[in-house]
């Protein structure tokens, strides 16, 4: 089957020939990408018709994603939320299924940044007031633990608090980090986080997603296509949508320093 599509990939490549040619990082780039299956899209019955212009070809009744419109995809999303950091704001990471949890939660924590990697909450955009009043009470509970503000309480009163504390943890502790609306949201696997997606659209937040060949891709202002049920390609745009966003970060503190001395002076 591996080779099966690959052949796919090099026969469409000589057929339909790319609209500019490519360099050699890019070059590189793909054939890394395809190394690690990032072009596997699913069954030919799954496809959302508007993924087609993803789609290089079809082989064994499975489609392939040009991985051209990939890297492609992949550099715009990483320059736009590298500029969403460098202006200051915050970045929601989602990623709920199994094959994207561990990346998404070990880059939002690197980065102190909210993430869901649990079952979305209706309501966590679209319903913020409240969310965020629940954010801040477990905030105050996790300093007041922390602090040993609680052995004021009756041995009653403090098992009461750690319970709600632990149910606060359990459902916002991934968005510790989250004390003002996002300035875009990063979602891995769109098709699994549709209702996220929805929520940040309504909300005014862009939305940035990996769609495979199954997603709606409109339901995303920037969508990549690849193979985003394999944890070795998740783990390849997590690593570059990383970088984009510290290198931003960095620029954002940077200015922000270069503001102080000047205002010192």
């Amino acid at each position: 089957m591996d080779q099966i599509l690959e052949d796919a990939v090099e026969n469409a490549a000589i057929e339909e020939a790319p609209a500019r040619q490519l360099n050699e990082a890019e070059e590189a780039r793909i054939k890394s990408l395809m190394e690690i299956g990032a072009f596997y899209g699913l069954s030919k019955s799954r496809t959302n018709p508007k993924m087609r212009p993803y789609i290089i070809a079809t082989r064994s009744g499975a489609e392939v994603i040009d991985l051209e419109k990939t890297v492609e995809a992949l550099d715009k999303a990483a320059e736009v939320l590298k500029a969403k950091a460098r202006s200051g704001g915050t970045i929601l990471f989602v990623g709920t299924t199994p094959a994207a949890k561990n990346a998404v939660k070990s880059l939002a924590d690197e980065l102190q940044m909210p993430y869901v990697t649990e079952r979305w909450l209706g309501g966590t955009l679209t319903n913020f007031r409240v969310i965020s009043q629940r954010i801040s009470q477990l905030r105050k509970l996790k300093e007041d633990q922390e602090g040993g503000r609680l052995e004021k309480y009756t041995k009653k009163e403090r098992f009461g608090i750690m319970k709600e504390l632990e149910r606060l943890d359990k459902f916002f502790h991934g968005l510790f980090y989250l004390d003002r609306m996002p300035t875009a949201a990063f979602i891995v696997d769109l098709k699994n986080n549709t209702l996220a997606a929805r929520e940040a659209r309504k909300a005014g937040i862009a939305v940035i997603a990996t769609v495979n060949t199954n997603a709606n891709p409109d339901l995303a202002d920037y969508a990549v296509p690849v193979n985003d049920k394999s944890v070795q390609v998740i783990d390849n745009v997590i690593e570059v949508i990383g970088r984009a966003v510290k290198e931003g970060r960095k620029e954002f503190e940077s200015a922000a320093k270069q503001e102080e001395v000047k205002n010192e002076q």
